[in-house]
């Protein structure tokens, strides 16, 4: 029985990729975030990795998303917790305006993100959930045909429900930033193009 599942996800995984390489493209790409902070109690430190996937369906269209997680261990005193994010976001991807070897791009993503961990007293957190709705703009700078890099701005509008039903909403370019603060949350990614 596993032996035909794994031959029938190699053949659609073929398929998938062979149609690709013929006239649109795949692309991979990802994130690593390293953070650390010193907050005069104790200290934080944070691991993000977030994998990409995407699909080209024509010039200005395409479709992807991430899958990975992020891992937050804030200690305190003699105390450690530890919090984990699971993420799932599925986006699309529009393309509206390509000067040069730049794609200037707008991106809504369906993230869907699970909650738990370790509290200070070592009891498992109660795992929790959100999902919601982010717009967010960006760039892509094609280096040559298969590599690139990819600037993805913070969201200018964010829906979020969580599993109590609480609802966030948040609208606009610079609501709670700086221009500076803006500009270095922005995710920097690679992108390596398929053929």
């Amino acid at each position: 029985m596993q032996t035909k599942k794994a031959l029938i996800t190699a053949l659609l995984l073929t398929v998938f990729l062979g149609a690709a390489s013929q006239e649109n493209r795949m692309w991979l790409s990802g994130t690593l975030q390293l953070s650390g902070e010193d907050t005069g109690r104790g200290r934080e430190s944070s691991v993000t990795l977030l994998p990409e996937f995407g699909y080209y369906l024509n010039g200005n269209w395409s479709v992807g998303g991430r899958v990975g997680f992020t891992s937050t261990r804030t200690e305190q005193a003699n105390d450690t917790r530890r919090e984990t994010q699971t993420s799932i976001v599925p986006f699309a991807r529009y393309v509206f305006a390509e000067p040069g070897n730049f794609r200037l791009f707008a991106q809504g993503e369906l993230p869907v993100n699970i909650h738990g961990g370790r509290d200070f007293d070592g009891s498992s957190m109660d795992v929790s959930s959100t999902a919601g709705l982010n717009l967010r703009p960006g760039l892509h700078y094609a280096i040559n045909e298969r590599w690139g890099f990819n600037m993805l701005m913070p969201s200018v509008f964010t829906y979020l429900n969580d599993t109590d039903g609480d609802s966030f909403f948040e609208f606009g370019i610079n609501d709670g930033y700086t221009v500076q603060q803006y500009l270095l949350s922005t995710n920097i990614g690679f992108t390596f193009t398929l053929r």
